[in-house]
């Protein structure tokens, strides 16, 4: 592991405390706790977006013109 500094704002300081007291685990696991829940739920809007990165992608093809030419295209 590596060590590291962090600033947090009192209150969040505070009740971190005591929910580390409270259930009985250190102060350090529960700001690990956390940071890993948010990195886990970053990446999972990340992989969720590729797929409309995928969708994206699959419109470059066709008529350039489309927007302006629907009714002659599709008669």
């Amino acid at each position: 592991m590596i060590r590291t500094q962090v600033y947090l704002p009192e209150e969040v300081h505070r009740d971190l405390k005591l929910l580390a007291k409270t259930e009985r685990v250190r102060f350090s696991e529960l700001v690990r706790e956390g940071a890993e829940e948010v990195m886990k739920k970053r990446k999972a809007r990340r992989q969720g977006s590729g797929m409309w990165r995928e969708f994206v992608g699959a419109l470059k093809y066709g008529p350039k013109d489309l927007s302006t030419r629907i009714n002659e295209i599709y008669k």
